[in-house]
């Protein structure tokens, strides 16, 4: 699954025309990873650039792009560029191209740790790799009204995919479901959460063809202190674990223990918002 830093605005320059602006997101951690057998030094840095702007007649635009570089020990992958979107919208109606996210890819679990430590990857991707079916699409329409929001989107380039998604809130409930044709494979899933006060949980299932996965997680925030925990079966192995995150203010440290068909993993380090 695609994994999403920690971010928040941190620079917006008032771009050269009438109502338009760029904004710049980041994020960042650092921190040590074990995988059962090895322990390794780990950082990521994101960057999300995005550009907006309004036509006279009210038509909202714009365009994003991320810059992305990680490192294991002295082994560093950099991304200059990924992630192209440009999009225009309308009074909730939103029309997006580019590398875009699955419009059924909502809910899910939290995962636990700094940089997660895989718990939720057991719940939401049924068969290896399989990542609940999300194909890459190019394509997709969003449409948000009240506390509801729908979309449906489709990979241009491969005759048969798409896929489909609905989020709504009711208080302290949420619900998220997604669906969809991959390559011929069908999928769905389905997430409840729940969160009010100290306390927030979520359940997911779902399944990928043949193959199907469920998980569970619940958190307990006390001050700037969050313990959670979670559990998952995919059917070929299950997964548990905990974790404890502590609230700097901008920046958050972390860790969790836990096993992953029957391989102990653990994550401990820091991330940041700028």
């Amino acid at each position: 699954m695609k994994k999403v830093l920690f971010t928040s605005t941190a620079l917006v320059l008032t771009a050269g025309v009438a109502s338009a602006d760029i904004a710049i997101t980041g994020g960042a951690n650092m921190g040590l990873k074990y995988n059962g057998t090895t322990t390794t030094v780990h950082n990521e840095i994101d960057f999300n650039i995005v550009g907006t702007g309004e036509t006279d007649g009210g038509v909202a635009f714009g365009a994003s792009i991320d810059l992305d570089a990680d490192s294991n020990n002295s082994t560093s992958t950099t991304n200059a560029v990924s992630d192209p979107e440009v999009f225009i919208s309308y009074n909730g109606l939103k029309l997006s191209v580019g590398d875009i996210d699955s419009a059924a890819d909502r809910g899910g679990l939290s995962d636990l740790g700094y940089d997660g430590i895989g718990i939720d990857d057991v719940a939401e991707e049924p068969g290896v790799g399989t990542t609940r079916g999300f194909g890459g699409d190019d394509v997709r329409v969003d449409y948000s009204f009240g506390d509801i929001s729908v979309a449906a989107s489709t990979d241009s380039s491969a005759s048969g995919d798409w896929a489909i998604g609905a989020s709504a809130s009711f208080d302290a409930f949420s619900v998220d479901l997604g669906a969809g044709d991959t390559g011929g494979t069908d999928f769905w899933h389905l997430t409840a959460g729940y969160s009010a006060g100290a306390i927030s949980a979520k359940a997911t299932y779902g399944e990928v063809g043949t193959a199907d996965a469920y998980g569970l997680y619940v958190a307990y925030t006390t001050g700037d202190v969050t313990v959670s925990a979670a559990y998952a079966d995919d059917g070929s192995a299950d997964a548990y674990g905990i974790g404890v995150a502590y609230d700097l203010g901008g920046a958050t440290v972390a860790g969790a223990v836990g096993e992953i068909g029957g391989t102990t993993v653990a994550d401990l380090g820091i991330s940041f918002s700028f």
